[in-house]
């Protein structure tokens, strides 16, 4: 699996406080957290994304 380009120029900015968020992949997880907030944002093709439709987050 590729991740992509991991540089801070290419990841998503936050939303919520307009921070640099980061990826998660060293804890495992399909998505970008913001270091400052700790908001966070799930990747668009996570596994987990697909289980809360059934009520089942993936954190």
């Amino acid at each position: 699996m590729t991740y992509g380009d991991l540089r801070d120029d290419a990841q998503p900015i936050c939303p919520s406080c307009g921070i640099t968020m980061h990826p998660l992949i060293d804890e495992g997880i399909e998505a970008d957290e913001c270091r400052d907030c700790g908001f966070r944002l799930a990747w668009a093709d996570a596994r987990g994304a697909e289980g809360e439709e059934d009520g089942e987050g993936w954190w």
